[in-house]
């Protein structure tokens, strides 16, 4: 949704250079969130996306982007928690990625949301059920795996593709500052997919593999996952994933989610669910999310979603938000 450009400026540098590129699009969003535990309220957000792109003299496409959001919050840059931030080379050679980009393990795998119209608060990925990454975050307030600071080659031969990539590890947490007991390594991860066109019907596959190094003593963290996913005729679109988390002493799960979108003219139906099972219990950690979305043209769309968290200990929350959303 956030796609459509408003300006695109040409800029030569020297006589006989290829011309380099900056494009700007934008979002803006307004509406009300509410639900369990949290305030009904207005909602407003806006942001701006720098997109630069040139062409070297040899045929190198080179580039970044960026949004103004991670410009104002000094996202930017190699500090901890880089975000937003990318910068690119690609060529015969294949792509070559770094900055806050996906590891390979998420580059590969179709997450359940697929087809999403998103919503104002992103109610209908954020339940408790949810898997929206593999490892790339900061658990129990002091561990954290890496900086958002992600290397990624991938490249592509036909229908087949594969992705490696290594993310430098951390050296404090995002929440508090705390110091970890000992930096961790950073993560590799390996990923390939595949896809076919089956009479009009568009299917993928795709596998992964991440391990994330503690080097604190701690036993590592290793997922290993694997996604199928269509694009049906008729406007439906559908996705499964599964994964398996093992954190050697410490315990292990698996994760499953499934998705489905259905469009039809201008209005969007996305529904999804997803559990975590951990080993050793029979309590999980589950939800769903519900989403719809109504297009009125020229990039602006009426957005409604809602999700549901059951939580391992018995608990459960809900939320929901409803808003107009614009892309420029």
């Amino acid at each position: 949704m956030k796609k459509v450009l408003f300006a695109t400026t040409a800029l030569v540098a020297f006589a006989g250079a290829a011309a380099a590129e900056v494009s700007l699009s934008g979002s803006a969003e307004m509406g009300i969130n509410g639900g369990d535990n949290i305030e009904t309220q207005f909602w407003q957000d806006f942001d701006v996306t720098f997109k630069l792109s040139g062409t070297s003299d040899s045929g190198l496409e080179f580039g970044a982007e960026f949004s103004a959001v991670d410009v104002s919050k000094g996202k930017l840059g190699n500090e901890f928690g880089n975000g937003g931030g990318f910068v690119y080379i690609k060529g015969s050679f294949g792509n070559l990625t770094m900055g806050d980009t996906d590891s390979a393990i998420d580059w590969a795998l179709q997450e359940a949301n697929i087809g999403d119209p998103g919503s104002i608060a992103d109610n209908a990925t954020s339940h408790a059920g949810y898997n929206g990454s593999y490892g790339d975050f900061c658990a129990f307030i002091t561990w954290c795996f890496n900086d958002n600071q992600v290397l990624r080659y991938d490249n592509s031969f036909g229908p087949f593709a594969f992705a490696i990539s290594y993310a430098q590890g951390a050296i404090t947490s995002g929440a508090g500052g705390f110091l970890l007991p000992g930096d961790p390594n950073g993560s590799l991860s390996v990923g390939a997919r595949y896809s076919m066109d089956m009479g009009g019907t568009k299917v993928k596959f795709g596998l992964g593999y991440i391990n994330h190094d503690t080097g604190t003593g701690t036993p590592d963290l290793n997922i290993w996952g694997i996604s199928a996913s269509g694009e049906f005729t008729g406007g439906f679109s559908a996705a499964i994933a599964y994964s398996n988390w093992d954190w050697g002493s410490i315990g292990s799960a698996t994760h499953i989610g499934i998705g489905g979108t259905y469009s039809s003219g201008p209005v969007t139906f996305h529904a999804n669910y997803g559990q975590y099972d951990y080993s050793g219990t029979s309590s999980n950690d589950s939800g769903f999310g519900l989403g719809v979305a109504y297009d009125l043209g020229g990039g602006l769309s009426i957005n409604a979603a809602y999700g549901q968290s059951d939580f391992f200990d018995g608990g459960s929350s809900s939320d929901w938000s409803i808003g107009a959303v614009m892309s420029f």
